[in-house]
């Protein structure tokens, strides 16, 4: 025993092993929920994975042989299940919502039939391996496992005891049924690809396992229900793993007990459709590959469907109600004439999502999916610092995903991870945290009562940007509220945002402490925030305070002069008022008390995009904030009223005419006027917020005025 080892107690628990950082945990969640990459519920439950949504989508476009090869690329026989497949593609199908599922296996028999000429089957495959395989059996299973095996490399060798190929396509199923010639077409793959078939060869009979196991590297027992019995009646002394008249072998992998030994279809199975076959028999050859390559993973299908990433909207008993059956006794019908199947294709809703990125500028910069960016936080943040610093962390993403999903809520845990590797904040973020800890510091903050009183029920918390930008507003708005809700007091200081955003946690959380501290000490049960950007943050933050903003205490209570009278504005919501619904009434009851005339952007309110400067992105990739900024300002050629400072300054900066609210309703200037001034400065910004400072230290009692 190593002399630091002890002895274990017999009541001794392993510890648990310690969570994967959040990031991870909110990346693997959104890996696992999100469309952006589909599956549709068509491709999902496809037993091959074929790409559903793809080719009927080729197909509404009149591109037919494209569509044909799309189809190819996981099923070499489309021929063939144009005609028998039971289609479990159709029985979740979107459509359904509406009338009925799109006829996705009618669609693919067009496809197949209309091609002329040889079959222009895929026959690209890896490099030769100097490796080869024994298939057991030539139905759907075993032809498409041969299939598989030979294009990843293998010399593959196929043992069929009838005089021909096929299986249940030739001998079973009538060709009423089924067409012989279409069979025909679509199993000319197997010689094209260069698969030696053995026909005439029962194993047992003809030839014996043991030599099979001998002879190539891997034995694929493939050979339908009924050689199932047979193999195991006419196999002496080397009896095959077995249940009842079935051949036995792991569900997920295929693997019998013996090593390099794999069965699947219906020798394991029993009785099953063609489709559920062939998967199997992708599912032994996918088995078979990884054991002979060394790899460590099984195969990539799971064994389990997975959840459908699309709901519908109506019940089960409804669904089953417009499901079309599957009908596999009775002649097959007419194929689908060209007009026809551009018709029932173009019924296809296309379940591919891409919202969010269709309304971000970040994500459709940075993927074409969010699963993309949640791969690379798997990976490591340390690889992809400027993809996470690049977000505005807005969470539009979350108000227009249809299952919630925030990407910016991963990438703030990321960036919450790179500070605890030591590799964030980066160095361009240095006047940000110098910024914040000027916010937080003695220079520029203030925790005081209303003037003549000892204690304030609630607080005017005024941020860093209103004081910066307009010492004068920010007075006018604590005379407003402290003659309204007589005993508030005052806190300027730095909500925490932007150590927040750059991952800076533990200063963010210190900051909430001292915030709480101040309020504690002036015996405040309410912050009223200046700016919606601190309101979301201290709600957040603080959850043993209540939190409001200006706006809504003052709507209702305070009537600004009527200035404004005819003219006509839009309104730029700050995103991180997505879920303050009271915040955007009252700040447009103020506006239309002054007598303006408000047009709301597309944008609006719970969907409002960013200003461009959310996130503390602009130093990282200036380009793309820019971008994003020139995106907001175009969604409307009216001068824009923010309710925050930071966004009227980013608008600006980009030209846009762009009003605060305190301006608009204060100010006796003209509207464009006013909305064409340039930014405060950063100098005039610091020397501003200390005139605020010294101002309200003036402050008399309301009584003494």
């Amino acid at each position: 025993m190593n002399a630091l080892e002890r002895p274990r107690a017999p009541w001794w628990v392993p510890a648990e092993p310690p969570a994967p950082p959040r990031a991870a945990q909110l990346a693997d969640e959104l890996l696992r929920r999100c469309r952006g990459e589909g599956p549709a519920n068509c491709v999902n439950r496809c037993p091959l994975a074929v790409d559903a949504r793809g080719y009927v989508q080729l197909t509404a476009q009149g591109r037919f042989a494209e569509a044909l090869q799309l189809v190819r690329e996981k099923l070499p026989f489309p021929g063939v299940l144009g005609y028998v497949c039971a289609h479990p593609c159709e029985l979740h199908c979107k459509r359904i919502d509406e009338d009925s599922a799109v006829r996705i296996r009618d669609i693919k028999r067009f496809l197949a039939e209309r091609e002329v000429g040889e079959p222009h089957h895929i026959l690209d495959r890896e490099p030769d391996r100097g490796e080869a395989v024994a298939v057991v059996g030539a139905g759907p299973a075993g032809l498409l496992a041969a299939h598989d095996l030979r294009r990843h490399g293998y010399h593959v060798v196929v043992f069929e005891k009838e005089t021909t190929i096929g299986g249940c396509l030739t001998h079973k199923i009538p060709s009423w049924r089924l067409p012989r010639a279409v069979v025909e077409r679509d199993l000319s793959v197997v010689a094209a690809l260069g698969i030696e078939v053995r026909t005439g060869v029962e194993v047992g009979r003809d030839t014996t396992l043991a030599s099979l196991r001998q002879e190539f590297a891997a034995v694929l027992l493939l050979p339908g229900f009924a050689g199932a019995h047979r193999l195991l009646s006419l196999v002496d002394g080397e009896r095959p793993p077995a249940h009842g008249r079935l051949l036995a072998a792991d569900p997920a992998t295929c693997a019998t007990s013996w090593p390099g030994v794999f069965a699947g279809g219906d020798a394991v199975s029993g009785p099953a459709t063609v489709i559920a076959a062939l998967a199997l028999g992708r599912r032994a050859a996918a088995s078979a590959h990884h054991f002979l390559s060394g790899a460590a993973a099984g195969p990539e299908a799971p064994v389990v469907p997975q959840p459908l990433l699309w709901r519908l909207e109506i019940d089960e008993a409804e669904r089953r109600r417009r499901e079309r059956t599957p009908v596999m006794l009775q002649p097959f019908t007419p194929p689908l004439a060209e007009a026809q199947a551009v018709e029932e294709a173009a019924r296809c809703l296309d379940c591919a999502c891409g919202l969010c990125v269709k309304d971000c500028e970040f994500l459709s910069a940075h993927c074409r999916s969010p699963k993309e960016l949640a791969r690379q936080v798997k990976a490591g943040v340390g690889n992809a610092l400027k993809m996470v610093y690049s977000c505005n962390i807005c969470s539009l993403c979350a108000e227009v995903c249809p299952v919630d999903l925030d990407t910016g809520a991963m990438l703030l845990a990321a960036r919450q991870e790179a500070v605890r590797q030591g590799i964030g904040p980066l160095p361009q973020h240095k006047p940000i945290v110098s910024y914040y800890r000027a916010g937080v510091g003695t220079a520029f903050t203030l925790a005081m009562s209303e003037p003549g009183r000892q204690r304030s029920k609630r607080l005017f918390f005024t941020g860093c940007s209103l004081p910066a930008v307009s010492p004068r507003n920010t007075l006018v708005v604590y005379d407003e509220l402290r003659r309204n809700y007589p005993g508030t007091g005052v806190l300027m200081f730095c909500c925490g945002a932007p150590a927040e955003l750059i991952g800076m946690e533990a200063a963010f959380d210190q900051t909430c402490r001292a915030i709480l501290a101040h309020a504690e000490g002036l015996g405040a049960e309410e912050l009223i925030a200046a700016c919606p950007d601190c309101a979301h943050t201290l709600k957040a933050g603080l959850a043993g305070l209540k939190v409001t903003t200006v706006w809504e205490r003052l709507a209702g209570k305070w009537a600004p002069p009527a200035l404004r009278a005819g003219e006509r504005v839009a309104i730029h919501d700050s995103c991180k008022a997505h879920h303050e619904p009271a915040t955007h009434e009252a700040v447009r009851a103020l506006l239309r008390g002054a007598g303006a005339t408000i047009e709301d952007v597309e944008y609006a309110r719970e969907k409002a995009r960013c200003c461009g400067a959310g996130g503390m992105i602009y130093p990282v990739d200036p380009q793309l904030s820019q971008r994003i900024t020139q995106r907001r300002a175009d969604e409307s050629a009216l001068p824009m009223v923010t309710y925050c400072a930071g966004c009227r300054s980013a608008l600006a900066s980009r030209g846009k005419e762009a009003i605060h609210i305190l301006d608009f309703l204060l100010s006796t200037g003209d509207v464009q006027a006013v909305a064409r001034r340039k930014p405060t400065g950063s100098i005039a910004r610091y020397a501003n917020r200390l005139r605020t400072k010294w101002a309200f230290r003036r402050l008399q009692p309301t009584a003494a005025r």
